[in-house]
Order: C-alpha cells, then structure tokens, then sequence
C-alpha cells in the first residue's frame, strides 16, 4: 500500500521538475516514487561503500545489504574506482592460508 508523504523544495527545483515532466508527458506521482527509489537506492549502496572503506563493514555484509553477488560487488568498487580494503598484514597472514 502506498502511503503519502511530504517534501519540502525549492521554487526552483519544483519548476524545473514541472517542467520536465510536461516535457517528457510524465505522471508525476510515479515519475517521483521511481526517482525517489532509484536515488534512495544509489545513496544507500554509496553510504554502505563508504562504511566497506572505513573498515566498519565487510564485503559480505556489504552485499548482502545491497543485494549482489561478491563478484558484482567487485565490479561496484572498480566503478566507483575504490579498491579493498585489505591491508598488506592482512594479505601476508593470508598467504599462509593456502
């Protein structure tokens, strides 16, 4: 069920807004809720990043968040261009793993 909420912005952004979605022959409800999710789920992936790269996550607690493979994830970090965050110790004891 879909539930009403209110946002504020400014007269500007709103005219902007109005305009395109005349322009594009949009519904503006949808048009909203879509944006909406799809900023929401952008900002969310970039926030769980920023905590991967702070160490205060890990890759798999990162994906399962998200919702991707280990491998999608990788690809996330050579888009956004960021690397893992493992550090030279970790790799070293790591070798004697195998």
């Amino acid at each position: 069920m879909l539930k009403p909420t209110t946002v504020r912005v400014s007269e500007d952004f709103l005219r902007e807004l109005s305009n395109f979605i005349k322009e594009m022959d949009l519904d503006k409800s949808a048009y909203l809720r879509d944006i909406l999710k799809k900023g929401f789920e952008e900002d969310r992936r970039d926030r769980l990043l920023l905590k991967y790269q702070a160490g205060e996550l890990s890759a798999a607690e990162v994906c399962k968040r998200i919702g991707i493979t280990p491998w999608e994830f990788f690809d996330l970090l050579k888009k956004k261009n960021m690397s893992l965050n493992v550090s030279l110790e970790d790799w070293l004891d790591s070798r004697g793993l195998g």
